[in-house]
């Protein structure tokens, strides 16, 4: 292998169930009440749909009211940005020094997910990924197609010159995989603990499933 494609949020950053609260904060400014009976529906919905473009995830939330959908993507990266600035930022244990494996073993390190580019590089800067890793994707980099159309994963191998079949996946949810798959990546890894179950990860297509991204590096046969 020779590129290594990370998923951010529950793949390298920990959730912590930060994602879901700037999800509800963008939906208050949304005018959605959060603790009215519509709600479960919603969350539901919102977890099943983990890792796409966030303002895609609003706008159907939303029922293609885009005008409120615009609000809440606002107050949802306002949500993060305010998160990182009072430090309950935080990557997966192990994330670093897997990156920092991968890295070393001169593979090529991008980091994908679904949020607009601004929050995505306050993330990565609280993270202390900013050294660690390539390039950074997110849909607006792709004219807007987030996972799990397959752009995101040819912008990726793209921008470092390296052929889909030596480029490896690691995601928690199934858009990851799914994206992965139509993009003829070589080997696509679900992560355990994040948006989807390992069910559900293998249904999508994963090739595998691990613990968590601090074991990629071995099942690269890389030094950890």
């Amino acid at each position: 292998m020779q590129l290594a494609v990370l998923d951010l949020a529950g793949t390298t950053m920990a959730d912590d169930g930060l994602v879901l609260a700037a999800l509800r904060a963008g939906l208050r400014a949304a005018r959605v009440r959060v603790d009215g009976p519509g709600y479960p529906a919603l969350d539901r919905q919102a977890r099943a749909t983990m890792d796409r473009s966030t303002i895609t995830v609003f706008g159907e939330l939303l029922d293609g009211d885009m005008f409120r959908a615009r609000r809440a993507h606002d107050a949802f990266c306002d949500h993060l940005v305010a998160a990182a600035g009072a430090g309950r930022v935080r990557p997966v244990t192990g994330a670093p020094e897997a990156l920092d494996s991968l890295r070393d073993a001169g593979l090529s390190v991008v980091l994908t997910c679904g949020f607009a580019p601004e929050v995505r590089d306050v993330l990565v800067e609280a993270l202390g990924f900013s050294s660690r890793v390539d390039v950074l994707l997110s849909p607006a980099d792709v004219d807007g197609r987030g996972l799990p159309d397959p752009d995101l994963l040819h912008a990726a191998v793209r921008s470092t010159g390296v052929d889909p079949e030596q480029a490896a996946l690691a995601g928690d949810a199934t858009a990851d995989i799914d994206g992965a798959v139509r993009a003829g990546v070589g080997l696509t890894v679900g992560v355990r603990g994040g948006a989807h179950t390992e069910q559900r990860l293998r249904a999508a297509g994963a090739d595998t499933v691990i613990d968590s991204v601090a074991d990629l590096p071995a099942l690269l046969g890389l030094p950890s």
